[in-house]
Parts: structure tokens; C-alpha cells; sequence
């Protein structure tokens, strides 16, 4: 159904559907096909096309115990013992335990994980894990699982999907979230979803950095529509970083793979030609964390011994020519298109956000506590921690997608709500004053400008390396723009006569709304947690400290649009063996 926004020259669809997905990468889908399968509507909405999102980003493998000498046990404790103290151990527990049937069900939808010559699976060894364990295609993985996946999604005529379309804010009534409104940015409308249930898989918050390596439409969203709406928002200040290119320009932003060229054989050296690794970590070198990698270069970067471009040196010279086309043969032949042989030539990288470690308050179903309300994916926290070993993202992203569908919809089939009928009024008043007046708004500052604003302000002060006063800094930057300019934003005047470019002008304009205050979010984590801990480096306080910080932070909405800061115990592993709770099965 169609009408008409009152006060606004934009026609509004309407649709209600049992659950509603947010979200196109793995979370969602796995989330899509368990609605199908259990015979509730459901209705997938992506901002991209789906099958997309940051799959494509897992290129060298993802993490099970599939080895006839590792069990998931074992995985679970090479998670908590690499800087995993921070993480629900329950959580971490029900993913290596579920992902060993989840490997199985994608090769049975045509995954094509490389094996060797007897035909068992070619596990990669990955740093921090005690058995090579990575189920991978090479440096494709991520490509390849997306390719299965959106083939089979194509083929599932169950699944409703909703392309080109950003969900703005969620719809609550009596403390539940019953539904969503958003852009149908293709089209130039509005839409207003109605549904029994929700599940937010909308990716991390890479965008908000000026240097990432995901789509650009992944931008914080989950977080921000949750966080509005109620739900708690945990470890939020860990995030991921991970070595992407800063030259040449051809290959800015572009991530080479570098657990790929660790296990080839590379070298990090700084502008001096020191391998300057072992100066960090003696024993493990290359070998250490994600985490402690990324530290040390931005530690060398900081001191003043960068490259000219403001990056280290990945040097992959010395490695044999059949490793590299063996280790990293789609990075190889990305660079020499754009005429770098990784084999004479080494690659400057600088430490850019990857995937976000923190998240959205969710319990092993992936259910948030707020009713109705699910999340998925990276969008969830507490399965990470203070920092996480290679192979994980993909790997989590898949199991609690799964959870999160089967879960959602069972609860769709054991009672169901009263949702009502088209509504515009879904749409706050505050919310169409201020769509009308960015729509109509001649003057001002655009809203590309502002997003480049946010990012950039993102990039120079809440990096792998903080400290108080820049910290105070973006918070203060933040709480300016939220109040100053996004008030005064406005849309490239070609919105005026083109729907389609109106479309993508609001798309992008309310995302930054988001960026801004996740950005606020941020800053505000990390300013509170005076300690170094994992993926969390403060220069003003080096040392972790285990008395204080051994904890858990949690934002909430607060009244006003302040932000509650609290922080949580850690909770402790439960004996080792025990079984995870499953889910139903289909």
C-alpha cells in the first residue's frame, strides 16, 4: 500500500511481514533462510544488494574445528586465552560448537572450501589458534561464501527482499519494538515496516572511520537504531583494526589480507627497514595477535618512523613466488592490475577499523532485552570481547544468524501480536519536520561534507592509539555537529529534480545522523576506560589494570539524549564440556 507523507511531497509505502530482517551480509541471510524454513513471512531489507555487506571482507578463511585432532572446545580456549577475558563465555561457547554444522550445511549448498589431494579439508593456520582450523578458498573465502549464499537466496522465492532501502529508526509501542520506517532510496519513498519480530544484522561501525575496509553503506546503524530504542551497547570502545594500503593511491583503503602474507612469510618493517615486530614481541613476532600487530604499527607510526605516505612496510620480497600464489594469489593479482608486484615491491600499510568488536547486548538465541528485538552478526556484542583471533567475524556471523531466524521465528509461531494497519503516524512528527526541512533547506552545509567530517574526525582521534585530550577532543566535535550542523544540514541541489538522487541524498544524510552520534558513543567509551586492554590503547594509560577494568563497559540511552555509563563483571566460563543450549531443530 502507497500514500502520501502529510507535510511531505514523498509517497510512503507500507508492508507487514512476521519478521523483518535489517541487513544483507551472512548474518542476515542465514537469518532469512531459518524464517523460510520454519514457514513464517519474512521480508529481508538491505541497503546494497543482497547477498552483501562485509562477508566479501573474510578473504583468508573462517575459524572451525573441523580437524580430526581439534575439537570445539579447544577452539573455545584459544579464544579466551588471546585477550577473550571480556567475552560471554556462553556466547563463545554455543559459536564453536554450531559453526562445525554450519560448515557442513554450506558445502551441502555448493561452498567449495579447498581440500587436499584425499579430500579432507585444507585447514589454514591462522596465529593464536593451536590447530590450523581456517576453512578457507584461498584469499576468496568471504567471496565465495557470498556467492553460495545469495545464490541460494535468489532461489528462495520465500524470502521477500527489499533492495536499495535503509531503515531509519525502529517503531516501538508498550517497551516492543514492533516495526521500522526507512528510505526506499531507489524510488525516492518512504517505507514503513510492521513485524512480529526484528533482527538487526546491519554490519559494525567501520564507516565511521575515514580509512575501512567495508562497503560504504556499513555505517553503525544497528547500534544506533538499538541504542535509540533501548538496548544496551557492550565493549563498544574495542575495535578491530587491521593493515590497510595508504599507497599507492590505486590501492588506498584496499586490505591485502595480512594474516595471509604472515603465513606466506612477510615482514613488517618501518621506513628504517627494521623488522620491528621483534623489538615488540621476541617470541612471537608476525605470530603475535591481530591486536598486537596493529599496536606496534601504530606505536612505530606515532614515533615518528612511517613511510612517507604515514604507513609501515609489508614486505612479502623474500617469500617464494609459489607461496605467494599459493597464500595470497587473488591479493597478488589485485596489486599487479594496478602495477605492484608484491613480490619486488613491499606494500605501505597504516592500521584502519576492520570489523567492531563490541555490540549489541544479546543472550545465546541472539535476542536483545528488549522484546521483538533481535541482533546478529557484528551488530552483537559480547562474542568478541577486548579483542578476537583471526577467523572469528565470518565464523559468529554465520551461527547467530542461524539462531537469531530459528529463535525469532519460533516465538512468531508460539504467539503472535497485534500490529497495525498502514500507519503514517508511524513516522514521528519531529522526524517529518526534519526530513522536510533537509529536503527543502537551500543553504547550508551538504551532507557529504559533514559525513567526510565525521569520518575524518574518526580517523585522527579515536584510532588504535588514544589518549585524554583527543578523546575530549571528538567528543566535543561530535556534540557540536549533532547540535550545530546536522540541524543546518542539507542535500546536493540535483535532489531537487531526480528521485533517485533524492533517494541516495536522504540515504546518506541520515546515516550521518548516525555517525555522529555513534561517533559520540565511541568517544565516550574510550575516555572512560582509563587502562590498555586488548584492542583498546590509551598512551596516558599504558598498563592494564586488572583491579578496575577487568570489566565490561555498557552504554544506554539516557534522558535528553545523554548517555548512561556503567560497566558490567566479566562472567566466568562455565566447566569445561559443558554443552551449549541448541536451538530447535528445523
Amino acid at each position: 500500500m502507497q500514500s502520501k507523507s502529510p507535510g511531505l511531497d514523498i509517497p510512503v509505502k507500507h508492508h507487514q511481514t512476521d519478521v523483518l530482517i535489517v541487513g544483507g551480509g551472512a548474518a542476515g541471510t542465514m537469518a532469512a533462510f531459518e524464517c523460510a524454513q520454519a514457514g513464517v513471512a519474512v521480508i529481508q531489507v538491505t541497503k546494497g544488494r543482497a547477498t552483501s555487506g562485509t562477508t566479501t571482507v573474510a578473504r583468508g578463511g573462517f575459524a572451525a574445528a573441523m580437524g580430526a585432532d581439534d575439537s570445539p572446545e579447544l577452539h573455545l580456549q584459544d579464544i579466551l586465552s588471546h585477550d577473550g577475558e571480556l567475552i560471554d563465555p556462553a556466547l563463545a561457547r554455543v559459536w564453536v560448537h554450531d559453526i562445525v554444522d554450519v560448515v557442513h550445511d554450506l558445502e551441502s549448498w555448493g561452498a567449495d572450501f579447498i581440500r587436499d589431494k584425499d579430500g579432507k579439508l585444507d585447514l589454514k593456520e591462522f596465529p593464536s589458534h593451536s590447530k590450523n582450523r581456517a576453512c578457507h578458498h584461498y584469499d576468496t573465502t568471504g567471496n565465495m561464501v557470498t556467492k553460495v549464499l545469495s545464490k541460494k537466496l535468489r532461489a528462495d522465492a520465500r524470502i521477500e527482499k527489499h533492495s536499495i532501502t535503509a531503515i531509519v529508526d525502529l517503531i516501538k509501542r508498550d517497551d516492543r519494538v514492533i516495526g521500522a520506517w526507512g528510505v526506499d532510496y531507489a524510488n525516492g519513498a518512504l517505507v514503513i515496516y510492521h513485524a512480529q519480530q526484528i533482527i538487526l544484522c546491519t554490519g559494525g561501525g567501520s564507516g565511521l572511520f575515514y580509512v575501512n575496509d567495508n562497503p560504504p553503506q556499513v555505517t553503525g546503524d544497528g547500534y544506533v537504531l538499538a541504542f535509540r530504542a533501548g538496548v544496551p551497547l557492550l565493549g563498544i570502545e574495542m575495535i578491530d583494526f587491521q593493515a590497510m594500503c595508504c599507497s599507492p593511491k590505486e590501492l588506498f583503503g584496499f586490505a591485502p589480507h595480512p594474516t595471509g602474507f604472515i603465513n606466506a612469510g612477510a615482514v613488517f618493517r618501518n621506513r628504517e627497514g627494521e623488522e620491528f615486530l621483534k623489538r615488540y614481541f621476541p617470541d612471537t613476532a608476525e605470530q603475535s595477535t591481530r591486536s598486537e600487530v596493529i599496536l606496534a604499527m601504530a606505536k612505530e607510526i606515532h614515533a615518528g618512523r612511517a613511510t612517507s605516505t604515514g604507513g609501515i612496510f609489508m614486505d612479502a620480497t623474500k617469500v617464494p613466488m609459489e607461496v605467494i600464489q599459493k597464500q595470497i594469489p587473488h591479493v597478488y593479482k589485485t596489486c599487479l592490475h594496478r602495477h605492484i608486484d608484491i613480490s619486488k615491491t613491499p606494500l605501505e600499510v597504516a592500521p584502519g577499523s576492520h570489523t567492531w568488536l563490541g555490540g549489541l547486548k544479546i543472550d545465546i538465541h541472539g535476542k536483545t532485552p528488549v522484546d521483538g528485538l533481535f541482533a546478529a552478526g557484528e551488530t552483537a556484542g559480547g562474542i568478541h570481547g577486548g579483542n578476537r583471533i583471526g577467523g572469528s567475524a565470518l565464523s559468529a556471523s554465520l551461527v547467530y544468524g542461524r539462531r537469531a531466524g530459528k529463535k525469532a521465528a519460533a516465538l512468531v509461531k508460539a504467539a503472535r501480536i497485534k500490529l497495525p494497519g498502514p500507519d503514517d503516524g508511524a513516522i514521528p512528527q519531529s522526524e517529518r519536520a526534519w526530513l522536510a526541512g533537509l529536503m527543502s533547506r537551500e543553504r547550508g552545509l551538504l551532507q557529504s561534507d559533514l559525513r567526510m567530517r565525521c569520518r575524518q574526525l574518526a580517523h585522527n582521534k579515536l584510532g588504535p592509539i588514544r589518549e585524554e585530550r583527543t578523546l575530549r577532543e571528538a567528543l566535543a566535535e561530535y556534540e557540536r555537529i549533532e547540535r550545530d550542523d546536522l540541524p543546518a544540514m542539507r542535500l546536493d541541489d540535483k535532489a531537487r529534480s531526480s528521485d533517485k538522487v533524492r533517494g541516495e541524498e536522504l540515504e546518506s544524510a541520515l546515516s550521518v545522523r548516525n555517525l555522529a552520534l555513534l561517533g559520540r558513543i565511541l568517544a565516550i567509551a574510550s575516555l572512560k576506560r582509563t587502562e590498555s586492554r586488548g584492542a583498546h590503547f590509551r598512551l596516558d594509560y599504558p598498563n592494564t589494570d586488572d583491579l578496575h577494568w577487568r570489566v565490561v563497559t555498557r552504554l544506554q540511552a539516557g534522558a535528553n539524549g545523554g548517555i548512561e555509563f556503567h560497566t558490567d563483571p566479566v562472567k566466568a566460563p562455565a566447566p569445561s564440556g559443558a554443552q551449549p543450549e541448541k536451538v530447535a531443530a528445523k
